[in-house]
């Protein structure tokens, strides 16, 4: 019922009268008005989004001679995004998913105080790993590395279907602790957020009485373009009515970042507890993983003076589930495209070559992603 609500915020929000067609004609040329244009419902609050269409290929030997394969076509996202800068010291964000159920993604509210301390409260990701903040729009790669998807929340390896896309129901403080003025450019070289979450994902209210908590600290050492970063998650999760498990995470890296270059690197560390039948007992299976991500921009235009960009990538990505019973490891190699054709749309290709130490036989991925953002 929550999800229609939004649903039907959203539709409202696209027709209502309120959304006016405006242009700022004063000071631009008649030939170019038209690429001025734009809908505006205020000042202050702007409506986005964005479309992913997705075709994966994948090819699966098992160790009994039968062959899995896929080919398909998905809508892999279909966003809506409102946000707002009501005053300088009050914003809003709201973004809803329509590519599958209707979902609500994030809807937070962030008060300003100082650049010390920040407060942001509602439906948003949490403040684990270097990886996790990044947009789909950002992303080298069409998918997340394993050791993200699997303890970061996003088909999370306790199973729990409501850790999707990284985010929880919460309260953070943010802000910087010292900053470094090089110049007339001064960034922060010490930065964090802490904060308390229901711990049970997207859209639920928590069931039970303890509360998950969440750490991060980035620290730029006296250079902008790059960052160490650490992070923390403390908490638990509902097994059953009566039995509740460990979901503890850390996570460290490093990533450096230009106009140009982009190489990020961080090991993720995670216990979860699950509760064996045959001993009728609580375990905690243990998981780790790391993934080394490079990608090099190349900017060039084309006779109409579009600015195009593309990027190759190339992804190293490793995970092991439950050292203890020394599960198999699964090693993934990624190469790609990330390619920009004008500001409003974009083309990834990725290969992957699957080595999962249950199968004999090596797996192969392929996926095209096509993006049209407004």
């Amino acid at each position: 019922m929550k999800c229609i609500k939004v649903s039907i915020f959203f539709i409202a929000l696209t027709i209502v009268p309120t959304f006016v067609y405006s242009q700022d004609t004063t000071s631009v040329p008649r030939d170019k008005v038209k690429k001025e244009r734009k809908f505006k419902i205020a000042d202050y609050l702007s409506v986005g989004g964005w479309i992913d269409a997705l075709y994966t290929y994948e090819n699966q030997e098992t160790n009994q001679g039968k062959i899995s394969n896929t080919n398909t076509f998905q809508i892999r996202r279909a966003r809506l995004d409102v946000k707002a800068d009501i005053t300088k010291k009050i914003s809003f964000r709201m973004q809803a998913d329509f590519s599958n159920t209707p979902k609500l993604i994030d809807a937070f509210i962030k008060v300003k105080f100082n650049k010390y301390i920040n407060l942001q409260v509602g439906q948003f990701k949490i403040p684990l790993s270097l990886e996790n903040p990044y947009s789909p729009l950002n992303l080298e790669t069409i998918d997340n590395a394993q050791v993200i998807s699997k303890l970061v929340g996003y088909k999370d390896v306790s199973g729990v279907s409501s850790y999707a896309n990284g985010r929880d129901i919460g309260l953070t403080l943010y802000g910087n602790l010292a900053e470094w003025k090089k110049g007339e450019e001064t960034f922060p070289l010490i930065s964090y957020t802490i904060g308390v979450f229901n711990g049970n994902g997207l859209n639920l209210k928590d069931n039970n009485v303890k509360k998950d908590y969440a750490g991060k600290i980035d620290i730029h050492p006296f250079l902008k373009d790059l960052v160490l970063s650490g992070s923390a998650y403390v908490g638990n999760y509902a097994i059953s009515d009566t039995v509740n498990g460990d979901r503890i995470r850390y996570s460290g890296g490093a990533e450096y970042k230009n106009k140009h270059l982009t190489a990020r690197s961080e090991y993720v560390y995670g216990q979860t507890g699950f509760f064996n039948t045959t001993t009728n007992s609580l375990e905690n299976h243990k998981s780790h993983g790391f993934y080394v991500t490079l990608g090099y921009w190349f900017y060039f235009n084309i006779k109409d003076k579009l600015e195009q960009k593309i990027r190759p990538v190339a992804r190293f990505d490793y995970y092991k589930e439950n050292l203890s019973k020394q599960e198999t490891a699964s090693i993934y190699y990624t190469i790609g495209a990330d390619w920009w054709l004008e500001k409003h749309l974009r083309l990834q290709i990725n290969y992957t070559l699957r080595d999962r130490e249950k199968y004999d036989k090596l797996g192969h991925y392929l996926g095209a992603m096509l993006s049209v953002k407004f």
